[in-house]
């Protein structure tokens, strides 16, 4: 099991090595989400049609709630990379077992927030795509 394995440095490293992994994909994940705000703010003024001009808004809003999520999901990020730092430290089971807990949490968000971020961009695109626009 994993927590008879954490001393192992090896062990130790690869979660280590993860949530820092983790951390610099949010980092893209919230950059790309500043591109895609920034597309919309250059065409939100030529789009006529309210059903379409609805949608921008909607995607707007999806964009303001990820850059919460990223926010949220970076703070919990880094609060763990502490902990990891700190395990050496640690000789409970119990500690290292909520760290474990933690980890699978945290790897089942990411997971998450990936597929997520594929979808809304591919679907703004897809918006983005059947919109009339001059540039």
């Amino acid at each position: 099991m994993i927590t008879k394995d954490i001393k192992d440095s090896s062990t130790l490293n690869q979660f280590q090595f993860e949530i820092h992994s983790w951390i610099r994909l949010v980092d893209f994940l919230n950059q790309e989400n500043s591109y895609l705000k920034n597309r919309l703010s250059e065409v939100i003024d030529q789009i006529k049609d309210k059903e379409k001009l609805a949608l921008a808004e909607h995607f707007q809003n999806q964009f303001i709630v990820k850059d919460d999520v990223y926010d949220h999901i970076l703070h919990d990020l880094k609060k763990q990379a502490y902990k990891w730092k700190e395990v050496e430290s640690l000789s409970s089971s119990a500690i290292q077992e909520e760290l474990n807990k933690t980890q699978k949490n945290l790897r089942e968000q990411i997971e998450f927030i990936e597929r997520e971020h594929a979808v809304l961009s591919k679907d703004y695109n897809t918006y983005l795509s059947s919109l009339s626009l001059k540039n």
